[in-house]
């Protein structure tokens, strides 16, 4: 049923009317889903009512925040690319074809509905992560670690995106490191969509020392404004690629 909707929905023109209706039908049923699911938190008897994880992350013993932060280095990492990827494809020159998710999938309409799945998939994850923190504990706090920071606390990400801006300032860097086509920019992001599979397949298996997909999820919805950016930035992202 997800393929149907996003195949259809995707013949349509952004900018245009039902662009914009399908786009808001799809973030309404999205958001109504994560919310019942919140509901269902706090009401076992409910069918929208999710287990909460039984063991927070970071785990005990891998406290403190020089391990937190490599916990979670190998997704700031794919971050880092993907910011990197999108301000150098908006740099490209005219005569260039601009390899940013948005173009790329606004010149095929198959990328278009793989990413439309994708958006909602992202949305609904979050909503389960939300849903699947953690209780607090007796002392109010989620972690069990006393040598680290809460675990509602991300960690500071201000040298990679610093260092990603500094190399998109450089005036030849598009020439150097992204291709003239646009196969090239479609292989870019079916690798990082294999690479963030792999990494959570990785950090389920690391018994707690990376942080996976929810878990990662799970420490951005524990702050009240991580939670807020995080919403903000996927409703953003949505009217971006599928309605504007």
């Amino acid at each position: 049923m997800l393929g149907a909707w996003c195949g259809w929905a995707s013949g349509f023109d952004r900018s245009t009317a039902p662009a914009r209706a399908t786009w808001f039908v799809t973030w309404a049923a999205a958001v109504a889903v994560d919310i019942l699911l919140w509901r269902g938190r706090s009401r076992p008897a409910s069918r929208w009512h999710l287990e909460p994880l039984g063991r927070p992350w970071p785990r005990p013993g891998h406290g403190g925040p020089r391990r937190v932060l490599v916990g979670v280095s190998p997704w700031l990492a794919l971050l880092v690319v993907i910011v990197a990827w999108e301000v150098l494809g908006l740099d490209t020159g005219t005569h260039q074809p601009h390899l940013t998710i948005s173009a790329l999938s606004e010149a095929y309409r198959a990328l278009h509905a793989a990413l439309l799945a994708v958006w909602i998939l992202v949305g609904l994850g979050y909503g389960v992560a939300l849903a699947r923190r953690p209780r607090p504990g007796p002392s109010g706090s989620v972690g069990t670690s006393t040598s680290g920071p809460p675990t509602g606390e991300a960690p500071h990400a201000g040298p990679p995106v610093a260092g990603a801006a500094m190399l998109a300032s450089s005036p030849h860097a598009p020439a150097l490191l992204l291709g003239n086509s646009r196969a090239v920019g479609v292989a870019f992001w079916i690798v990082v969509i294999g690479a963030a599979a792999a990494l959570d397949l990785v950090a389920r298996r690391s018994r707690g020392r990376v942080a996976d997909g929810e878990e990662l999820l799970g420490i951005v919805a524990s702050s009240r404004v991580g939670n807020a950016v995080a919403i903000v930035g996927w409703t953003y992202a949505g009217w971006h690629l599928f309605a504007h």
